[in-house]
């Protein structure tokens, strides 16, 4: 931000952030906002720039509180897909125009937000290749936050599985991807990663150190998923009151586009 002065006299102003309270369609929202604030007489302002930026933060918690995908999950995924904005309009049949709006401030219809998830989800995989190092990575920096061991000897992924799921969906959820490409199945002792016995071992075998670093968002979630569910028995219980694991067949896929109805975290 270029600098300001105080209009009564005061001298240069300075930047300061704060959380502020907006009304956006009728939802109530608190986002960042950075002005130029007088110290003497507490008078602010912000630039052009800054009131453009805060347009988009508004979009983004609007989307983010109504469930609807973000400008920054649309951006991601579409670049997973290795899609262009002029290819992904064309497969929406929409203007290339529509998507630069979406991907920045502009609040798409709950009807075009479908249409967005269907050319652009994997439901699977939740739009990132299967890597167990990445899997073995996430499981120690939940190791970390929460103080214990979660890969033991003979651990059956009976906890460490739900952890990974709640990761995985909120990733998928907030960041247009999963973190471990892991895919899920839903089994009598709730959300468990599919054809996890062949996988276990080679899990506890693989280098961590060879997976993509985690990004400071992903180790966000971790962190918050760790701080809601301390305990092993509340992360298994809080996936076991998941409508989303009730609804789905025994044996069948837990789809990543379920990510927007959990109700647990």
């Amino acid at each position: 931000m270029s600098e300001k002065l105080c209009p009564s006299g005061h001298g240069p102003m300075v930047v300061q952030k704060t959380l502020k309270p907006v009304t956006f369609r009728d939802v109530a929202l608190e986002v960042p906002v950075t002005e130029h604030v007088c110290r003497e007489c507490g008078f602010s302002a912000s630039d052009v720039t800054s009131a453009a930026a805060v347009q988009q933060e508004i979009a983004e918690a609007y989307r983010q509180r109504t469930g609807l995908l973000t400008g920054g999950a649309i951006r991601t995924m579409r670049r997973a897909k290795r899609m262009t904005q002029a290819s992904l309009a064309e497969k929406m049949g929409v203007g290339i125009a529509s998507i630069k709006r979406w991907e920045k401030a502009n609040v798409q219809s709950e009807s075009m937000d479908k249409l967005l998830r269907t050319c652009l989800m994997d439901a699977y995989n939740g739009n990132r290749p299967l890597s167990l190092p990445r899997v073995k990575l996430v499981i120690r920096f939940f190791e970390e936050y929460l103080n214990r061991r979660l890969l033991k000897k003979t651990d059956k992924f009976l906890f460490v599985a739900k952890y990974l799921w709640y990761a995985d969906m909120l990733a998928f959820k907030k960041l247009g991807q999963s973190m471990t490409g892991a895919t899920y199945a839903a089994i009598t002792y709730g959300p468990q990663l599919n054809n996890y016995r062949d996988l276990i071992d080679d899990i506890k075998q693989c280098d961590e150190f060879s997976a993509e670093s985690l990004s400071e968002e992903e180790v966000d979630i971790i962190q918050m998923i760790a701080n809601r569910f301390p305990e092993d028995q509340m992360v298994y219980d809080a996936a076991h009151r998941e409508q989303v694991w009730r609804e789905t067949p025994t044996g069948r896929m837990i789809f990543y586009t379920k990510a927007w109805e959990l109700t647990e975290i």
